[in-house]
């Protein structure tokens, strides 16, 4: 059980460390609570719709952007609303969409990215 325990957090800290999305099971812990979004794509913006949001949640439309010329990254965050509707994050003009999701507040665990 120990070694089982060490591989795991050495998996999640090499895809903490490098970057890649490290998913925790029961992000959404009440199965009844589960966030449904959709998202697309337009110009410098991407809109999620919330199709599904039973315990009414706050959720919103999330962008990770990079300016090709200087490399510097910087986070969008769309409307934040609870319910079912819609959100919409823009990248500044010069920059371009490296990611793309949505994000979901868990209460006690805080925002959780959702990466489409």
């Amino acid at each position: 059980m120990k070694l089982k325990q060490s591989i795991l957090v050495g998996a999640v800290s090499v895809l903490a460390f490098s970057g890649l999305p490290a998913f925790v099971a029961g992000a959404q812990a009440d199965p009844s609570c589960v966030v449904s979004a959709r998202g697309s794509t337009s110009g410098k913006s991407y809109t999620v719709k919330f199709t599904s949001n039973p315990c009414g949640r706050k959720a919103r439309a999330y962008l990770g952007c990079i300016n090709p010329d200087t490399f510097y990254k910087t986070k969008k965050y769309g409307e934040t609303i609870s319910g079912n509707g819609s959100s919409k994050a823009t990248c500044h003009p010069d920059d371009v969409i490296e990611k793309r999701g949505h994000q979901v507040y868990v209460p006690g665990q805080g925002w959780t990215t959702y990466i489409h």
